[in-house]
């Protein structure tokens, strides 16, 4: 895809020790997800431009309650392949809220007018995220069971709150292949349980919402900010370091 002109570092930008996250969306869009990563020591920008998502230290993807509006939302900003990219050069990306939905094989969501439909995921992971209300579950908040292997979640406290409408309540990766690390998965408390975070290398989804799930969200956000290494190959305007990219 062409690069646009005003994609690449500009006069005036300045280099931060603080490492720089480009939340996708639209600028002006996302306000308690880039408060929260400021607090949690970043430099935010909110953008769906290809070469800042691709040159951020971190990338954020923080999906809408519905799996079906946050599928539309990855597709429509080309969201998948800046993943991909990212993904396959070892560069960080967070997915919250029903964003992890949409990076396993397929959803299935009731749509408005075709009802019941199969969606073809990202394919990340094996497996299939489904509707709540299958398993007698709605969102709510939850305690959290961390795998032992938990770099991000390990020893947190407190409930996690789920706004998603989907769950994946299966984990079906082969975890017997020597050269490949499995990812670490932690589930809710429910029952039953659902998957609540997978850590996979520099690909991180959380199926709970960290802007409103309190001192966890808030811990759980510093852990992954200060993994993030300060790389320098984007660096924001004073303006876009000041507005988070609103209005740039």
């Amino acid at each position: 895809m062409p690069i646009s002109s005003s994609s690449h570092p500009r006069q005036g930008a300045v280099s931060s020790p603080r490492p720089v996250v480009a939340v996708l969306g639209d600028p002006g869009t996302h306000s308690a997800m880039v408060k929260l990563l400021r607090d949690s020591g970043a430099e935010v920008i909110v953008t769906a431009d290809p070469y800042q998502l691709r040159e951020a230290d971190g990338m954020v993807v923080a999906g809408p309650a519905g799996s079906l509006e946050a599928y539309d939302e990855l597709k429509a900003k080309d969201a998948e392949r800046v993943i991909g990219r990212r993904v396959a050069g070892g560069r960080p990306v967070l997915a919250a809220g029903a964003a992890l939905s949409c990076l396993f094989e397929s959803v299935a969501v009731n749509h408005p007018q075709l009802g019941s439909v199969q969606i073809q995921g990202m394919g990340e992971w094996p497996g299939e995220s489904v509707e709540l209300s299958t398993r007698d579950l709605v969102p709510g908040s939850s305690v959290l069971s961390p795998s032992p292997d938990s770099q991000l979640l390990k020893d947190l406290e407190g409930e996690a709150r789920f706004k998603s409408e989907h769950g994946v309540f299966e984990w079906v990766f082969d975890q017997s292949i020597d050269y490949i690390a499995p990812p670490s998965v932690s589930w809710t408390a429910t029952e039953p349980p659902y998957i609540a975070a997978v850590e996979n290398g520099p690909l991180t989804a959380v199926q709970f919402c960290p802007v409103v799930s309190g001192e966890l969200g808030a811990e759980f956000m510093r852990r992954w900010v200060e993994s993030l290494a300060v790389t320098g190959r984007l660096s924001l305007t004073p303006d876009e370091s000041a507005t988070g990219g609103e209005g740039a």
